[in-house]
């Protein structure tokens, strides 16, 4: 797998991957109106738009020349927050979410990196709690077509400095 910060020229790509990825991850939670209303082209605009912000990155996973993920870090005044985080389907469950992690935690210099996660999301709440990640303990309340939980979750440090 090969992480690569995203350009302005992969903004389609971009687009399309963060739409499809993110409608995978929440088909059976958010109202299926809610997810139709999600397109390539919405994430491609969102995209284009952080272009112009120096404290969003966005990162392209590949695998073998495929755009398989997408990554959204925001600079934030206390460290960096990941803002988004998704992997086509497909692509799950081949170590690549570890090795963002790791990825994250040293090109971010150690800063704290905190992200939300659906408290009823238990396998992503498991594979952040499995990767260095602790709660803790802010919760806040989103609407995406119905109320939902989201838990807070950190990252202090380098907790792959060892094994890396």
């Amino acid at each position: 797998m090969e992480i690569v910060r995203a350009g302005i020229n992969d903004a389609k790509v971009v687009g399309l991957v963060h739409s499809t990825a993110w409608k995978q991850a929440y088909e059976n939670v958010f109202p299926p109106e809610y997810l139709h209303s999600d397109t390539p082209a919405k994430r491609t605009q969102e995209f284009l738009e952080s272009c112009n912000n120096k404290d969003v990155f966005y990162y392209l996973l590949y695998e073998a020349e495929l755009a398989v993920g997408v990554v959204k870090v925001m600079k934030e005044s206390d460290g960096y927050e990941i803002v988004s985080f998704y992997i086509l389907a497909e692509h799950r469950g081949k170590g690549f979410g570890k090795q963002v992690v790791i990825y994250l935690s040293k090109l971010l210099g150690g800063e704290k990196v905190q992200l939300w996660v659906l408290e009823d999301n238990k396998k992503a709440r498991h594979f952040y709690e499995n990767n260095g990640f602790k709660n803790t303990g802010n919760t806040r309340v989103i609407c995406r077509g119905d109320s939902y939980v989201q838990m807070q979750y950190e990252l202090c440090g380098s907790p792959f400095s060892s094994h890396s």
